[in-house]
């Protein structure tokens, strides 16, 4: 794990503030090459909970016109299991969006300059929360050349951020339990191993280490690897290696 990685963490995963959480995550996505950042969840209370790197302005727009009546992309925070790849660039288009959705998206590309994103739904105590939207300048066919360890570093860092903006919106604390096993594999992921490296690492099979992430996800709640490490790391159940 580099150390701006680490830090990074460090940083979301022991702030008491959203504020300075959000700033700090935006300061660290902004460094990382990403035009734009959006997360969203329901509080305890129902109320929705907002943050965004675009202004109010457009958030008001996007209401007052009901765009999330055909925004594909939002649909799939309500609806979908895993991450999504969508793209604005018009040689490619994404089947995955109707006509409407796709000139949203085309609007927002030209006003706040980007051109893909990846959209994760997001889930608390095995009930779906809410979503993250991370934009980028690339379009999709440019980020197949875009280091792999890019990508999943900064899902690993929105992740982490999302959970622990909830967590301090809504003051959730719902007691989560891992065994011994679970967190250890888990820490190692967190480093930035393969679980074939922390199969290798810890002396067990890449199918039982799978078998053990597997398990805390489920207990997590956590569709992927990366919502597992991140929950992980927000409730405290494992720390940066």
């Amino acid at each position: 794990m580099n150390d701006k990685l680490y830090e990074i963490l460090e940083t979301i995963v022991t702030s008491d503030s959203h504020d300075y959480l959000w700033e700090k995550f935006v300061e660290y996505a902004k460094h990382m090459g990403v035009a734009q950042l959006h997360t969203w969840f329901k509080n305890t209370n129902s109320n929705i909970s907002w943050f965004s790197t675009v202004p109010e302005w457009w958030h008001r727009n996007y209401i007052e016109t009901n765009a999330i009546e055909y925004d594909s992309i939002i649909n799939h925070t309500l609806t979908g299991n895993g991450p999504l790849l969508y793209g604005c660039d018009q040689d490619i288009g994404n089947p995955l969006l109707c006509e409407k959705a796709q000139k949203l998206i085309q609007i927002s590309t030209s006003e706040f300059n980007y051109s893909s994103g990846i959209t994760m739904p997001s889930f608390y105590n095995n009930k779906r929360i809410g979503g993250i939207n991370v934009c980028f300048p690339e379009t999709v066919s440019q980020l197949n050349d875009v280091p792999t360890d890019r990508i999943l570093e900064l899902l690993l860092v929105s992740s982490t951020a999302h959970e622990r903006l909830y967590v301090l919106t809504s003051k959730n604390t719902h007691a989560i339990s891992l065994t011994p096993r679970q967190q250890e594999c888990l820490t190692w992921l967190a480093g930035g191993l393969t679980s074939h490296e922390v199969a290798d690492k810890i002396g067990i099979s890449h199918h039982t280490v799978k078998m053990h992430i597997d398990s805390a996800k489920e207990r997590l709640g956590a569709t992927t690897r990366i919502q597992a490490v991140a929950k992980a790391l927000t409730a405290g159940l494992i720390s940066i290696p």
